[in-house]
């Protein structure tokens, strides 16, 4: 692995003409972060898409530069900020995948391997009473499940689905469009802080980066990139969570949608995702059926499972074998109430504990 240390990786990135991507592949030939700053004129030219002015530039940037990075580093140490990079283990392994993933981001809070079960939920800052109901359920839901959630911070749907993650005691990661010290909208900050004991708020611009249009639909790729797949449940026809649900087909994820009143504006977008093939969604388990296939190809030892299962689920799980039992059957020999025994199924699939056949029948995985 890779090991450049956060002020080289700081300084190449100021570099005028070095994107994340250029990063990435220039630290992939030369080592690090620092053999890059170091490498000879001649090598730097010799790389692919780097221009003669670029190549002068990163030759040159130590002395130039120095300020602005320190500045970025007390920033980061006065907000308690840590920069994980591609090579890092923490990074998330979704986001490595796809083409354009960033060389690094600015992390508040943690990221842990779980959250590679996550699912985005997004919609617009203006949304129905129905919409902040049906975002805060399904954000509420997934997250008892142990489903992670992964949403924008803005104001309306995004804030009930972080919201409704937080109370149910689950994770939330929120990817924004500004620098991880510019929380908008600023009355967020009492929720954001919330987000950093449960998961993260984390973004790929420097410190101080103001919330600017342009920002907004390069943070949307992140959050689809982040996650397994994403839920729409207000937008209009031409809004950012359109622009997330275009970027989670570009990367292959799954994309859901909560129908809406016809004719209502904030329905348009869900309603003709669901149209062209989206799934339709109307609660957590119309989710977790579509991601426990993807589930299982989670685990990187799918050979030797390690579930972790509470009591209950346990007490569920002891109650199935290798021939399909019905859900009402299972809550029986179980003595719980059917919905009880049906999210702790769930919670199972999800972890590729138990699998549902068909007609809310369940075997052994």
């Amino acid at each position: 692995m890779h090991h450049s240390s956060v002020y080289d990786l700081l300084l190449l990135a100021s570099v005028p003409g070095v994107g994340h991507q250029r990063l990435r592949s220039l630290i992939d030939k030369f080592g690090s972060a620092s053999d890059v700053l170091n490498a000879p004129l001649v090598h730097l030219q010799a790389t692919a898409g780097v221009d003669v002015v670029t190549a002068e530039s990163i030759a040159n940037r130590a002395k130039r530069s120095a300020g602005r990075v320190e500045d970025q580093l007390n920033r980061m140490a006065k907000y308690d900020v840590r920069l994980v990079s591609f090579w890092d283990e923490e990074y998330p392994e979704r986001l490595r995948q796809i083409h354009d993933a960033p060389a690094f981001l600015f992390i508040r809070g943690s990221l842990r391997p779980d959250d590679e079960r996550s699912v985005a939920i997004v919609g617009t800052r203006r949304c129905t009473a129905y919409g902040r109901l049906m975002a805060a359920k399904l954000a509420g839901e997934l997250a008892a499940l142990g489903v992670t959630i992964v949403s924008g911070l803005a104001r309306g749907i995004d804030t009930a689905a972080h919201e409704s993650a937080v109370e149910a005691g689950g994770r939330t990661i929120a990817v924004l469009g500004s620098g991880v010290d510019c929380i908008y909208p600023s009355e967020n900050g009492r929720l954001a802080a919330s987000i950093i004991n449960a998961g993260a708020v984390l973004s790929d611009y420097p410190m101080g980066t103001g919330p600017d249009a342009v920002n907004f639909p390069n943070r949307n790729r992140l959050i689809s990139g982040i996650s397994l797949g994403v839920v729409v449940v207000e937008a209009p026809a031409k809004s950012g969570a359109m622009i997330t649900t275009r970027f989670a087909l570009e990367q292959n994820r799954e994309v859901f949608a909560v129908p809406g009143q016809v004719g209502n504006s904030q329905a348009e977008g869900p309603n003709n995702l669901i149209k062209s093939g989206a799934k339709l969604v109307e609660s957590a388990a119309d989710i977790v059926e579509e991601l426990a296939l993807l589930a299982r190809d989670v685990r990187p030892n799918a050979q030797k499972p390690v579930w972790q299962l509470g009591l209950q689920e346990q007490a569920v799980y002891d109650c199935l074998s290798t021939s399909p039992a019905h859900v009402e059957q299972i809550s029986a020999t179980a003595r719980m109430p059917v919905t009880e025994t049906l999210t702790h199924l769930l919670a199972l699939e999800l972890q590729g504990a138990a699998r549902q056949i068909s007609g809310k029948q369940f075997i052994r995985s």
